[in-house]
């Protein structure tokens, strides 16, 4: 497994080059970029949000690379806790955000743990084969791979979804009602979004709120609680 980082403090490449020490380490996006496009291996990444006083270099880093890359998991590591809405918003699916301000024990629990879970994330995607889905789109159809779609979502009431997959979104003429039919795999939890179930991390019952592994929250209304009956204690 290779480890790519974006980190431009000296300190803090050390601290986790400790952790990782045959990482590739870098203060520059562009040589990231680079590195990364050269490398066809499975791969995890770290990232830094401020870059050389840049605050959203890192945010910019990871959408550039979620325009080729939609597998490597992408862990956060930072001082801005203020911006893990803007990177949830961001839908560049961050598997994880870790507080470089925390105290060394738990600094490194918290980035063996991200590292568990990017393994397994990895693994699970080798594992699965795709399930290819003729969606209509009006009078046409287009495939899509079920292992990739995370969520459908309705386009401001018209007779369009957007069907979300990782950083790509595409817009077809269906509604959310006859996608949930298209796969048992597909729960539909509002009148405007349907969810893969396999992309749900959390449902909070309490906020009515569905938290998926790419970061998305997912509103839950009365009408279609019932779908998640499974998720209830």
């Amino acid at each position: 497994m290779n480890f790519y980082i974006l980190e431009d403090d000296p300190i803090g490449q050390q601290r986790i080059q400790h952790y990782l020490p045959s990482s590739f380490i870098t203060d520059s996006p562009t040589k990231l970029i680079t590195a990364l496009a050269a490398d066809p291996h499975p791969k995890i990444i770290l990232l830094d949000l401020e870059i050389k006083g840049l605050l959203h270099a890192g945010i910019n880093t990871a959408k550039m690379i979620r325009q080729t890359d939609c597998i490597s998991p992408i862990i956060v590591i930072t001082t801005h806790d203020e911006l893990s809405l803007q990177i949830f918003q961001s839908h560049i699916s961050a598997l994880d955000f870790i507080q470089k301000a925390q105290p060394e024990t738990q600094f490194g629990k918290k980035l063996q743990l991200a590292i568990q879970m990017a393994y397994q994330r990895l693994t699970q995607v080798d594992l699965k084969m795709p399930v290819w889905l003729a969606i209509h789109n009006g009078v046409h159809t287009e495939t899509f791979d079920l292992n990739t779609i995370s969520h459908v979502s309705s386009n401001n009431g018209r007779h369009y979804i957007n069907v979300h997959q990782s950083n790509i979104t595409t817009q077809i003429r269906n509604t959310i009602k006859q996608i949930s039919r298209y796969h048992d795999k597909f729960l539909q939890v509002h009148a405007s979004f349907c969810v893969n179930q396999d992309f749900i991390q959390q449902y909070q019952c309490k906020d009515k709120v569905l938290l998926l592994t790419t970061g998305d929250l997912l509103p839950v209304s009365r009408r279609f609680k019932h779908n998640l009956s499974y998720l209830q204690p």
